[in-house]
């Protein structure tokens, strides 16, 4: 075993530099000495000696590269030993995200795909983190089947949801004082729409003809939004306006403690953020948090629920709001990941079925528009040659019979094909087969009909919304970032091309999306955390402290506001995520408020004040913030 950037001590204890570092394995072909199987389980039982949570890594290379050719990144708590199982098939790509199992946190799969019989080398280690990690390996070792998962360990929040350990400003002592600030909390008198905001937030500075909903204006070669009235609307507003706090409890009762009544949500889930409103207000609890959280987002100057918020919260507030579709249309099968086989008939017939669901909200005139969909899985492998993978695919797929028409078009006979591609097809029908060797010819022309095939994996479905609700803006797919030119095919059945962009200065990434589509953009998620404040885990983007979050927010917002393509930017999201872990594991400090509902003041305060600011920034009237945030490591997975 090789070590690097890290140190074995007694006990089979390794400490990590602060960069990270891997325990690398070595056995011409095998994994520990025995072949990679994709049915196999590689497994790790380990223990975080460290004070915040952990980014454990796999990492796999296969012939002769230098690169990795696939990583998983695991999340693991601080204290809890805990057994880690990947199965082998993993690095075959064909999963973004993998199931909890007891004690793990989050996974995700990274980098492109391997055979499991190309593996040359595997790693474990850890990922960069605020300061060195260290962790004890109790054991690693090949499983043919998927191991069990024992749990030992103490309760690791206490009663209202908090992390039991340690002191932080803020922390509450105890059942009386959450309900007592609450109570407190729901007396506040709400207050009216934000001086110098028309009835949906706009500026009533400056207006534009109105259309009845919200629209898209350009003028001076900047684009605004336009709210129903006309009047100019930047977006700005968090995602997850809910309880929130959906803890995935399945498998970790040993770390939960008792559970007090009213957290409990559908099977498998609890929330101590809703149990600590229902110790307050009894059956009335839902009335006090949408009351009390309605203040709080007109306080702060937010003038739009962005995604996956309450519906019910929706209703009530009576507040612009972005809504993003259920589902995606899906066709007899998928090509990668979930990427369908968009020119099998059945996917526009899903599409015209699963865009009646625009039907009740057509309309809503509070409603800014929708996303079609969020970060698609396929979508996360840089340069993704989506064509070429339908061509090696053994399967019968409608997209092969389109490719195989494209390729007619272009090269018009089957010898002009061979000769470019280096192939010796007797007819294009040959194509269908299958095909595993691609020149440099080939290679050029699948990129090509890769962007085909995101075309009409867009343009389906978003003309059958179109054809239900033509009054509302198609705010895109909210891709994660633009991992291949072929992300901007589609573009113009869209109105804004939207993105998540975790940064720290959104400039650049505005910039070069902008430069590849030319069209207005909307920031569908962005947000930063500290380690501060009773969570172990910062999420995408990391400060040093909740002040820091404050500024960066602002600097942030104040970025976005002075790009003249950019329409609005979500905060994700309006609550902490549970300590333990939601669904899929992720327990991040990044909300606006925490599991017992108390708001963080550094970020209130600076929020309220940066609403106040967007439109003159955006109008250039005053100069982006200069004052910048203290930059940690992240720790996220």
């Amino acid at each position: 075993m090789e070590l690097k950037n890290a140190k074995a001590l007694p006990g089979g204890v390794y400490v990590f530099g602060a960069a990270g570092g891997d325990l690398i394995f070595e056995e011409n072909g095998t994994v520990l000495g025995k072949p990679a199987r994709p049915d196999s389980h590689i497994v790790m039982d380990v223990t975080n000696l460290s004070d915040f949570c952990v980014s454990v890594l796999w990492k796999f290379w296969d012939d002769g590269s230098e690169a990795e050719a696939e990583s998983i990144k695991m999340g693991l708590l601080p204290g809890l030993k805990t057994r880690l199982a990947l199965p082998v098939s993993t690095v075959l790509g064909r999963k973004l995200f993998l199931k909890r199992t007891p004690g793990k946190l989050k996974t995700v799969t990274q980098g492109r795909p391997v055979r499991p019989d190309k593996i040359r080398r595997f790693a474990v280690g850890v990922d960069r983190a605020p300061d060195e990690t260290k962790i004890c390996l109790h054991g690693l070792y090949i499983s043919e089947t998927e191991p069990d998962f024992p749990l030992e360990g103490r309760p690791l929040v206490d009663g209202l949801g908090q992390k039991a350990a340690g002191l932080w400003p803020g922390k509450m002592s105890g059942e009386d004082e959450v309900t007592a600030y609450l109570r407190a909390e729901y007396e506040k008198p709400m207050p009216e729409t934000a001086e110098g905001c028309g009835k949906y937030g706009g500026s009533l500075s400056k207006r534009f003809e109105p259309s009845g909903y919200f629209a898209l204006r350009k003028e001076d070669g900047k684009y605004w939004l336009a709210d129903p009235e006309g009047y100019a609307f930047f977006s700005a507003g968090p995602d997850c306006v809910g309880i929130g706090g959906d803890c995935n409890i399945e498998g970790i009762a040993p770390l939960c403690g008792d559970l007090p009544e009213g957290g409990e949500l559908h099977r498998g889930f609890y929330s101590w953020a809703k149990a600590n409103f229902v110790r307050a207000f009894g059956d009335k609890w839902y009335e006090a948090w949408s009351k009390i959280t309605l203040r709080r987002l007109r306080e702060w100057g937010a003038n739009t629920v962005a995604c996956w918020s309450d519906p019910r919260f929706i209703e009530y507030a009576k507040t612009p709001y972005v809504h993003i579709l259920n589902g995606f249309p899906k066709a007899g099968k998928y090509i990668f990941r979930d990427f369908p086989d968009v020119f099998d008939p059945e996917y526009a017939e899903d599409s015209a079925r699963w865009a009646r669901q625009l039907e009740s909200r057509k309309g809503d005139r509070y409603m800014i528009g929708y996303f079609m969909c969020n970060e698609p899985n396929w979508a996360f492998v840089d340069k993704l040659n989506i064509a070429k993978m339908t061509l090696e695919s053994g399967e019968e797929l409608y997209s092969k019979g389109r490719i195989v028409e494209l390729l007619k078009e272009k090269y018009g006979g089957v010898a002009a094909l061979n000769s470019a591609w280096g192939t010796d097809f007797a007819d294009f029908e040959d194509l269908k087969r299958g095909l595993n060797k691609f020149n440099a010819a080939a290679i050029a022309d699948t990129e090509r009909l890769s962007e085909e095939m995101v075309r009409e994996f867009v343009r389906v479905p978003a003309l059958a919304l179109k054809a239900v609700d033509p009054n509302h803006l198609n705010l895109g797919m909210r891709y994660a970032w633009l991992s291949s030119p072929a992300l901007a095919a589609g573009k113009e059945f869209m109105d804004v091309f939207s993105f998540n962009c975790y940064r720290h200065d959104p400039w650049d990434s505005i910039e070069a999306m902008v430069k590849m589509v030319d069209m207005p953009v909307m920031i569908g998620e962005f947000h930063f955390g500290a380690l501060d404040r009773g969570l172990d885990a910062t999420g995408i983007q990391a400060v040093a402290s909740q002040k820091d979050r404050a500024k960066a927010y602002r600097r942030y917002m104040h970025r976005c506001a002075a790009h003249p393509m950019c329409l609005g930017a979500h905060y994700f999201q309006y609550a902490d995520q549970p300590y333990l872990g939601r669904f899929d594991g992720e327990n991040y400090q990044i909300g606006l408020v925490d599991v017992c509902g108390r708001p963080y003041a550094e970020m209130a305060a600076e929020m309220t004040r940066t609403h106040r600011e967007v439109y003159r920034v955006r109008a250039g009237e005053m100069k982006v913030t200069d004052e910048k945030q203290e930059i940690i490591e992240s720790i996220y997975y």
